[in-house]
């Protein structure tokens, strides 16, 4: 037990300017706080910087702390995401989550997506620099443009889907604007499912996968995927239309069960720990894709499937503390 330990939150700094994806993190570390005090535990919120973990290593050397990591990538920030945990490591600092190894392979998407690849798990087929095999493949119609390294839906709207003949000037003119590295992958036309998974690396439990419904896209022609702005900005048509489904029907049972061990295939691949999120699409014949790996999810998921299955949200982030080694 380390109830004897300081909890530390390590978030984002926030700033007046910060977007909301980092203003949540913010919000949810205050949520974990309030969970772990109500089980027993002593905490403390820190927002990141080389001079708050200076002052963690001196805490450290005369009470005993675990960091409860929850620093993610924000703008000019990419790299936060995967260095935290090896410089915690470093600090001989006990943590939550996932690894800097597992970090640093699933936030670079090209990484991931040809792990994910020479794993033998199916992945959209991408267009990078210096790989552009996937535009002679002529069954692929239409690509999405995306960030190589963003994670919260950021860069992504309605116009990053593309004609495949416009996609090479597309993925130009993208990275201009965003300032980033971007790759294109084949648009998978389906429905969009989510796993949430945690553990050890030894075994992890994955939760009931869910879907993502987009109501109303049909008849207001917009193009069913998950922006920065449905994700993010209230009173925008994503916002108020794309409705997560928690409770599935008879008939895709057999699916969740294929989507379940596909997680798992991703949990091993990945040789993950602490807990993560993998994102799918489900194409017209019914075969599943994985988009992304996500080691640093938000724990809205997890909540809500612990509510629909009846099982003690609290408890699981008490888990997830006491699982560390």
């Amino acid at each position: 037990m380390y109830t004897d330990h300081t909890i530390i939150i390590l978030h984002n700094q926030v700033r007046q300017d910060s977007p909301e994806d980092v203003l949540d993190i913010e919000r949810q570390a205050k949520w974990v706080a309030e969970i772990l005090q109500a089980k027993g535990y002593k905490t403390l919120m820190v927002p990141f910087s080389m001079e708050s973990l200076s002052m963690l290593e001196t805490m450290n050397s005369s009470h005993p702390l675990l960091v409860f990591n929850l620093v993610d990538s924000a703008p000019a920030e990419e790299n936060l995401a995967y260095l935290v945990p090896g410089i915690l490591e470093h600090m001989g600092l006990p943590y939550t989550g996932c690894s800097l190894h597992n970090l640093y392979l699933t936030t670079n998407k090209m990484l991931a997506k040809r792990l994910l690849k020479a794993a033998g798990i199916a992945t959209p087929p991408w267009i990078c620099k210096g790989e552009t095999e996937a535009l002679q493949d002529r069954s692929i119609k239409r690509f999405i443009i995306k960030p190589i390294s963003e994670d919260a839906s950021i860069g992504l709207d309605e116009s990053s889907i593309v004609d495949g003949k416009a996609t090479l000037l597309a993925l130009q003119q993208k990275e201009e604007a965003l300032g980033s590295a971007c790759f294109a992958e084949a648009f998978i036309e389906g429905r969009e499912f989510t796993a949430c998974m945690h553990g050890m690396q030894e075994a992890c439990t994955v939760l009931t996968p869910y879907e993502w419904v987009f109501q109303g896209y049909e008849e207001h022609k917009k193009e069913k995927i998950i922006t920065y702005d449905a994700k993010w900005t209230e009173n925008s048509f994503g916002f108020e239309h794309i409705v997560a489904k928690y409770q599935a029907d008879e008939r895709d049972l057999p699916l969740l069960e294929e989507l379940t061990q596909i997680a798992r295939a991703c949990w091993k691949a990945f040789d993950l720990t602490g807990y993560a999120r993998v994102d799918f699409r489900i194409d017209e014949r019914g075969k599943p894709w994985v988009l992304e790996v996500n080691c640093n999810p938000s724990f809205y998921g997890f909540y809500h499937l612990a509510l629909e299955g009846g099982f003690s949200f609290d408890d699981l982030v008490q888990g997830i503390v006491e699982q560390v080694r």
